[in-house]
């Protein structure tokens, strides 16, 4: 069985890893089919996800091998049809290629003090460099990620200590846009992975 955590975490040695670093940033926008399949997020799901949730993006090649890796800053459109986050490039080439290569998303936000959890199923609509009003939601999503945290016991150098892997390499972010088709809840209880 092949593994799916992304590169930094399946080698031991990711804080000498290169590979990442030198990877080109890519911009990709693609076109919005003519039944558009994108539905809103209700608002009580867009409060989960845009209050500290800890955030990993699902990704899969076209030989179907998935990928793993945490994002930052998720944000939702004001149509509530859209979600923007980042990920660090370092950590993030085999999601970005994967995104290239067929757009297919499921975004998992879990609220650390509660294991309250949905995710997000959705197709890949753009990709590039963050805008500030991003990196804001990355800084301040950090922020409270590390504060609910430590409320429930997670030292503070640990929280810094992985956002420092992930930036191992290179301290570029990339911003991926996409549009949420299918939300499931995915808190621990027999309700576990029903639609919502």
């Amino acid at each position: 069985m092949r593994a799916f955590l992304n590169l930094p975490y399946r080698d031991a040695n990711f804080l000498l890893s290169t590979r990442a670093a030198s990877a080109p940033i890519w911009c990709r926008t693609w076109g919005v089919p003519r039944a558009d399949p994108a539905i809103p997020i209700p608002p009580e799901l867009e409060a989960l996800i845009e209050r500290g949730a800890s955030v990993m993006v699902g990704t899969r090649d076209s030989d179907l091998v998935p990928e793993l890796v945490r994002a930052w800053g998720p944000r939702v459109s004001r149509d509530r049809k859209h979600v923007s986050l980042c990920v660090a490039m370092a950590a993030g080439v085999k999601t970005l290629g994967n995104l290239r290569d067929n757009a297919r998303v499921a975004v998992t936000f879990a609220l650390p003090a509660t294991s309250n959890a949905i995710q997000v199923w959705g197709r890949c609509i753009g990709t590039g460099r963050p805008h500030r009003d991003d990196l804001t939601a990355v800084q301040q999503h950090r922020d409270t990620f590390a504060q609910v945290s430590k409320g429930i016991g997670v030292p503070l150098p640990f929280i810094e200590a992985l956002w420092q892997r992930e930036l191992a390499g290179s301290s570029v972010m990339v911003r991926i846009r996409f549009a949420a088709e299918q939300i499931f809840n995915q808190t621990p209880g027999p309700d576990a992975g029903s639609p919502l």
